[in-house]
């Protein structure tokens, strides 16, 4: 198998995945930044920081907030220290579809387990 196949039978797993739909048709992006955001507690995130965990720039991190925060499930916080510091926290709903999207990702990283393990004999060859 030569370099070029390996590369796109890795880049067709990584593609199939984050188009699988979560619950409520919640990508697997999202999933990660709910994940980053629930991780900063009821403080929330900053934005900055939310960017370096999520491997998104800023200016990225505001696209995919966006939605999120559209659909109430993402909240804005001004730093009380500085006005120039936006901290993201969820909302409840937001907290509520974490969970449940958690749940239906425990379930997908159990196929990518099963598809890793495939890729890995096909890579081999």
């Amino acid at each position: 198998m030569s370099n070029l196949e390996k590369y796109l039978a890795i880049r067709n797993l990584v593609n199939s995945t984050e188009k699988r739909g979560l619950v409520y048709g919640a990508s697997f992006s999202e999933f990660l930044i709910l994940r980053a955001v629930e991780a900063g507690g009821p403080n929330g995130v900053r934005r900055v920081d939310l960017a370096d965990q999520v491997a998104l720039s800023v200016s990225g991190v505001t696209r995919a907030l966006a939605p999120l925060e559209k659909l109430g499930y993402i909240d804005h916080q001004e730093e009380h220290l500085d006005a120039r510091v936006r901290r993201v926290a969820l909302t409840k709903s937001g907290r509520e579809l974490f969970i449940d999207i958690e749940k239906d990702v425990q379930l997908l990283m159990e196929q990518i387990d099963n598809s890793i393990a495939e890729l890995g004999l096909i890579l081999k060859k």
